[in-house]
């Protein structure tokens, strides 16, 4: 008898639901049809416009975790367990550890020497005034060539930046030592990546045409920079009477 009981006021509270859900749909519809069509367009456009800032800031909401990221998987984490984020430290083991940290004051000293990436006369010295407006005075030295010339890595390093050479662009290659940085300006075509570490003197690529100026050579730019990006005249630490 319990379980009759039960059943009924089951059976009538289901009945009490969709009596009162039945009234609700009345209303609405008796509402809807008394509307004039113009409040009709601006509420479907409210509740447009509502569903879509909801869709946005469900997909762009910091918090949310249930977004699909195509550059996360199943699991939520990234497929390249490899990648590292700018800034940090790589794991052991990596190639960081082939490369010895040598600090600028060693060739200071004179125990260290930088060899000159590209075998050439010096055209013009670091900090001189440059003949053409659109480089007035040099961050580095100006050493003569040919285009097709070898450039090579004055010390070893990693390479930090590349820039390749187009139309517009002269080629450049950044190289890392650890408290200063090389750059070599004027490439036609690279060798290297950004992330490679490099030996001294390996081939980083090939000279390129003369930038401009006043000179019948092509020509690179040398620099070298302390780790506050400051120039410093290569010439300082490279084992050559040029």
């Amino acid at each position: 008898m319990k379980d009759l009981s039960k059943k009924v006021k089951a059976k009538n509270i289901i009945r009490n639901v969709v009596d009162a859900l039945a009234k609700v749909q009345k209303w609405v519809i008796t509402r809807w049809r008394s509307a004039s069509p113009g409040f009709r367009y601006a509420l479907i456009y409210f509740l447009c416009v509502m569903g879509i800032a909801g869709l946005v800031w469900w997909q762009f909401s910091p918090t949310n975790s249930l977004v699909f990221d195509p550059d996360k998987g199943a699991a939520g984490q990234p497929d390249d367990l490899a990648e590292l984020n700018p800034g940090e430290k790589e794991p052991s083991g990596s190639d960081s550890e082939a490369q010895p940290y040598v600090s600028l004051a060693v060739f200071e000293q004179g125990a260290e020497k930088l060899t000159l990436p590209l075998q050439g006369p010096i055209l013009l010295g670091c900090g001189q005034a440059f003949s053409s407006a659109l480089h007035t005075v040099t961050a580095g030295i100006h050493i003569g060539g040919i285009r097709g010339d070898p450039v090579l890595a004055a010390f070893q390093g990693r390479v930090t930046l590349v820039i390749k050479p187009d139309q517009y662009q002269a080629g450049e290659v950044w190289i890392d030592h650890g408290d200063f940085q090389t750059r070599y300006i004027n490439l036609g075509y690279i060798e290297v990546k950004q992330g490679d570490m490099v030996s001294t003197s390996q081939r980083l690529g090939e000279l390129g045409a003369k930038l401009h100026g006043d000179y019948t050579d092509d020509y690179l730019i040398f620099e070298v920079r302390d780790s506050q990006h400051r120039p410093l005249d290569p010439l300082r630490y490279v084992g050559t009477d040029n």
